[in-house]
């Protein structure tokens, strides 16, 4: 009896994780494209997102992350969140750097969801298999090194010159500390204070740092690259001072997810990414934006600085320093 009870509760369970598991991959689709066609080592390579969901599914986020540790040789520089089509189609990109030449796999990105129709309350959607022919810079094999002659033998220059010089050089210096010490003991030396500098936080440097950019005027001469980056280095030099989080050197995805929580609540994480992801199309898509545009792009970041340096924890660390 014991035996026949065991066997009907596991039937039950694994026609429950049968029934769970179709629904997670029922009626969806996440293809992944590459669109650098034969990138060569370290080139940025452009992939493109293509999710389709079905009409019961509800994405808890619209940032791909990848589902496990990336394979040596691959670096993700930047992934976009995505954007709803008119047709329900969502699309994204992502920009990777490879630095293995041959046949090389995309990691796997992941996107939660659920589906309350059929109780799956969370599950993650994967990203098919795709793959990136990267080209090496060099040709394979060890090619013969050409046009390149053999080391002609010259005789030593005479060291005599230069020592001399040397000699006269430090009977110059003698000379002056020499007199130097003489005028001191003639006179007594009068007492020179020299006021204190005046010490700032890293909160008024950022802020001080952005008005500089504003007075550049950058945008108007034609550089609306170095004022997008300018700006966005203001908000790094910040995390490092402030919170002491490695921000010069994380990308764009790397910053966001070690944004600390206190700065990361009230909708701030959002504004950072999308101030982030309007910067690297600047940079990486050639993105040329007017005048105003770019205006607005600084007091955006002047607005998060504020909102970042009035949080209370912000607000404690500056008068503890302080």
């Amino acid at each position: 009896m014991r035996i026949a009870v065991s066997i009907l509760i596991l039937g039950c369970a694994t026609s429950f994780l049968v029934k769970t598991a179709s629904a997670q991959v029922y009626n969806q689709s996440f293809e992944v494209t590459s669109v650098t066609q034969r990138p060569t080592v370290g080139d940025t390579v452009v992939l493109n997102f293509r999710v389709r969901l079905d009409e019961r599914d509800l994405l808890f986020d619209t940032v791909p992350r990848p589902t496990g540790a990336l394979p040596e040789g691959i670096r993700i520089l930047a992934v976009e969140k995505l954007q709803r089509a008119p047709d329900r189609i969502f699309h994204g990109h992502a920009r990777l750097a490879f630095f293995r030449s041959g046949r090389q796999p995309v990691p796997v990105f992941g996107l939660p969801f659920m589906r309350a129709v059929k109780g799956v309350q969370r599950a993650t959607l994967m990203s098919d298999s795709a793959f990136v022919d990267v080209v090496a810079l060099l040709p394979a094999g060890n090619p013969p090194l050409k046009d390149i002659k053999g080391l002609e033998r010259r005789a030593r220059p005479s060291l005599i010159p230069y020592l001399a010089g040397f000699a006269l050089l430090l009977g110059l210096l003698a000379t002056y500390v020499l007199r130097r010490r003489s005028r001191s003991a003639s006179s007594p030396a009068a007492a020179v204070t020299t006021p204190p500098e005046p010490t700032t936080t890293p909160y008024e440097r950022a802020l001080e740092y952005l008005r500089r950019i504003e007075r550049e005027n950058w945008p108007a001469r034609g550089q609306v690259a170095r004022h997008y980056a300018a700006a966005t280095d203001a908000l790094r030099d910040y995390l490092e001072t402030a919170e002491l989080v490695p921000a010069r050197e994380r990308t764009s995805v790397e910053l966001l997810w070690s944004l600390p929580p206190h700065l990361a609540e009230n909708e701030m994480r959002q504004k950072l990414r999308d101030i982030l992801d309007e910067a690297d199309l600047v940079k990486f898509a050639r993105m040329c934006p007017d005048l105003a545009r770019a205006r607005r792009f600084l007091e955006r970041c002047r607005e998060l600085l504020n909102a970042w340096h009035q949080t209370p924890a912000a607000a404690a660390l500056t008068d503890a320093t302080g």
